[in-house]
């Protein structure tokens, strides 16, 4: 069985066990998306896209991590090239099938050596966010500002409905809220198997836990959008804080050999 059979199996059980119907969808062509789901009175197309690491820096941390000695890794965070084409061509297969939906979903499932930073650069990508610190109210605010940056999902509202991004651990389902399906989605059962394990930055901002940039300001220009959240949200001494994704392994020898 391909490593892409592997993980659709596993996609598709991690479905079921939500308590939704799911029929993988035949290939007719490289073209056709993985799922069809069903619940309720929607039903939603899947496309599963699975990440990776580069062949040849996975190669580079094995035989460092095999010399004995500690393999530090630092990576920049944010909205990442590689996985915008990803996602860009998970949209193309959802809108080639042949089924008609209600909603569109693409599953990011993460399978490098380090899972978790993939899941955050999928989350950046997804929404164009960046860590903003304000220390200018009593209360202050330190928190992801979303759309703030480009973001594919606003790349691609009209096409995708939500994302779901997973490792072999966990999993978490992001709502778009520039979809103009949003508000419907929200309320799917899709959206509720998830219990808390959701993501709405709508939900997030109203609870002053997040901010949002719901403007047609040039995501080009950084001042004009730092600008927008200002004023938007009355903050006094608002920075852009870069974030690193800094990680040390070792290898850990097996006792019961000598």
């Amino acid at each position: 069985m391909s490593n892409s059979e592997n993980e659709e199996k596993e996609v598709k059980e991690c479905i079921k066990l939500l308590g939704l119907w799911v029929q993988k969808i035949p290939k007719k062509s490289e073209k056709s998306p993985d799922f069809l789901v069903k619940c309720d009175r929607y039903s939603y197309l899947v496309e599963l896209k699975t990440k990776f690491d580069d062949p040849a820096i996975q190669t580079a941390f094995e035989r460092d991590l095999s010399s004995g000695g500690v393999v530090e890794e630092i990576y920049s965070t944010g909205r990442q090239n590689a996985i915008s084409k990803v996602i860009s061509s998970a949209c193309k297969q959802l809108i080639m099938g042949e089924t008609e939906v209600d909603f569109k979903v693409v599953w990011l499932h993460a399978k490098g050596h380090h899972p978790d930073f993939q899941m955050y650069d999928f989350e950046s990508t997804l929404y164009g966010h960046e860590v903003i610190v304000d220390r200018g109210k009593d209360d202050g605010f330190s928190g992801f500002c979303y759309h703030y940056s480009n973001s594919d999902f606003y790349n691609h509202r009209k096409v995708l409905d939500g994302a779901v991004v997973s490792t072999s651990d966990e999993m978490k389902l992001c709502l778009n809220v520039c979809s103009p399906r949003y508000y419907l989605f929200r309320e799917s059962r899709f959206r509720e198997v998830f219990e808390e394990g959701v993501l709405d930055p709508i939900e997030l901002e109203r609870n002053g836990d997040a901010l949002i940039v719901d403007s047609d300001v040039d995501r080009r220009d950084e001042v004009a959008v730092m600008r927008y959240v200002v004023d938007k949200y009355n903050l006094k001494k608002a920075m852009k804080m870069p974030m690193q994704q800094i990680s040390a392994s070792v290898l850990v020898p097996d006792k019961g050999k000598i």
